[in-house]
């Protein structure tokens, strides 16, 4: 082991010391950043959320020790995982260690305060965002801890959980369909770590169905990824890496759709159903009628000027597109009734708001896309939270009619 890991192995069984001196836990950390130059980066942003506990606490905000505590391990004693194995494989070694050392540390902490539901959700929390952030990230001393930390801290108010095996059950359920879509190549190693986060959130917040709208998305899209990619892959339109997603993808995709998940969640307020569906019904139709639509014998027209353009060509349709699109959307709103998320209304929200949405995504990519001020993700982003916004009308519009 290298001076340097052994540092690192320090500073992070210095959590250790969080349950008996708190925040002075700062003055060996501060030992640390003086002799070691190495570590200094990692030293200081562990110092300054420990700084930021009591001063935070002026402002009646608080950062819990526990997340501190579960940020020391993520950041300096799960990141050797890394060291013997790559990508996937230490990705999840990471997520192991920071929960079976951040679970009892944390439990320690809160001294009966918290629920272990509570705490082990947290654990898991910090382990997979800390995983993602360690190997997308260059600056991983700070975005690590400081990242680890903000996530867990956004997840820290009160709102109920299932119990203890079905969160474990949850968790694994969410890994072992990341690790298919990895060995299927339809995923990165961070796209897995970005829908198992998605997958966590949303059963946790919205339920097992609401999930189901974003697997049939997720499925969908990698198979149509493939349909026709020689021939996409001859015009030189087809996605790269064999069609393999990564985490901007799933984020663009699924971020308002989670969004909306955890609002439900939260609130309660059937809005957000409508919201939601129309939303994944947007990321799906938009994936079909790009994958399909690019296979289409006609010439794409602009969706501006309905003026013919090349295939591949940002806000470029087809009449084989738009069916594609409106098929899309129709499976999302025709699931969400089948699982009785909603009823038969669903079926319109997921119908409009995901066509309208995909064209909306069209519209972009002709316009901002095409001068640079939108990359493909800020316009799939923008698209479903168009598509929500149109979901979300559609609900208002049927509590008055």
């Amino acid at each position: 082991m290298q001076r340097e890991d052994i540092v690192r192995a320090a500073i992070g069984l210095m959590a250790l010391l969080l349950p008996y001196i708190g925040a002075y836990t700062v003055i060996p950390l501060a030992a640390i950043f003086s002799l070691d130059p190495g570590t200094r980066l990692l030293s200081a942003s562990l110092g300054l959320l420990l700084i930021m506990r009591p001063a935070l606490s002026l402002v009646n905000t608080n950062l819990p020790l526990y997340i501190i505590a579960i940020s020391f391990v993520a950041s300096a004693i799960a990141p050797m995982a890394f060291r013997k194995f790559e990508t996937l494989a230490g990705s999840l070694i990471y997520l192991l260690i920071t929960v079976i050392i951040g679970f009892p540390l944390a439990s320690l902490i809160s001294a009966g305060g918290l629920s272990s539901e509570r705490i082990l959700f947290m654990a898991i929390l910090g382990g997979l965002s800390g995983a993602f952030l360690h190997h997308a990230s260059r600056e991983r001393d700070f975005t690590v801890p400081f990242g680890t930390a903000m996530v867990m801290w956004l997840f820290s108010f009160d709102y109920p959980l299932p119990d203890l095996h079905r969160i474990l059950l949850i968790c694994i359920f969410a890994l072992v369909l990341g690790i298919g879509a990895y060995w299927a190549k339809a995923a990165d190693s961070d796209a897995v770590l970005s829908e198992t986060t998605v997958c966590l959130l949303v059963i946790l917040f919205g339920g097992l169905t609401w999930f189901m709208l974003l697997l049939a998305f997720y499925l969908l899209g990698g198979g149509f990824t493939r349909y026709g990619y020689a021939r996409k892959a001859k015009l030189g339109i087809a996605q790269s890496h064999g069609g393999m997603r990564g985490y901007k993808n799933v984020y663009s995709n699924s971020l308002v759709p989670l969004i909306l998940a955890i609002c439900y969640g939260v609130y309660r307020n059937e809005i957000f159903i409508y919201a939601f569906i129309a939303s994944v019904a947007t990321a799906n139709g938009d994936t079909l009628a790009s994958e399909i639509g690019e296979t289409s014998g006609s010439k794409p027209r602009m969706i501006t000027t309905l003026k013919e353009t090349e295939p591949g060509v940002d806000g470029g349709v087809t009449p084989l597109g738009e069916a594609a699109s409106i098929a899309g959307a129709l499976i999302i709103g025709i699931l969400a009734t089948v699982t009785g998320m909603t009823g038969p209304f669903g079926i319109v929200a997921g119908a409009i708001g995901g066509f309208l949405g995909t064209n909306f995504d069209s519209f972009l990519g002709a316009t901002l896309q095409r001068r640079g001020l939108l990359s493909n993700n800020g316009v799939n982003l923008a698209a479903t939270s168009f598509g929500a916004l149109v979901g979300a009308v559609l609900w208002y519009i049927l509590q008055i009619i």
